[in-house]
């Protein structure tokens, strides 16, 4: 019974340290991507920025006339 105690301690250190790593490696991701995006703003113009939105938000309203939504 011990055994099985101390094997699991030892399963959940390990499954922590790998939750640890996998949390940083998101954290990296997300800033790079941050990082990225916010590169793109500074070189896009305001009307390229406005054409890709109005895309985006076409495409919100066009995906919503097919669901039926519910009142609130």
């Amino acid at each position: 019974m011990k055994y099985k105690n101390i094997l699991k301690i030892k399963n959940k250190k390990r499954f922590l340290k790998q939750l640890e790593e996998s949390k940083r490696q998101n954290f990296e991701s997300n800033m790079k991507f941050v990082e990225l995006h916010a590169l793109w703003l500074k070189r896009t113009s305001n009307r390229e920025w406005s054409r890709r939105q109005k895309i985006i938000i076409d495409e919100v309203y066009r995906s919503n006339r097919h669901m039926k939504l519910k009142p609130a």
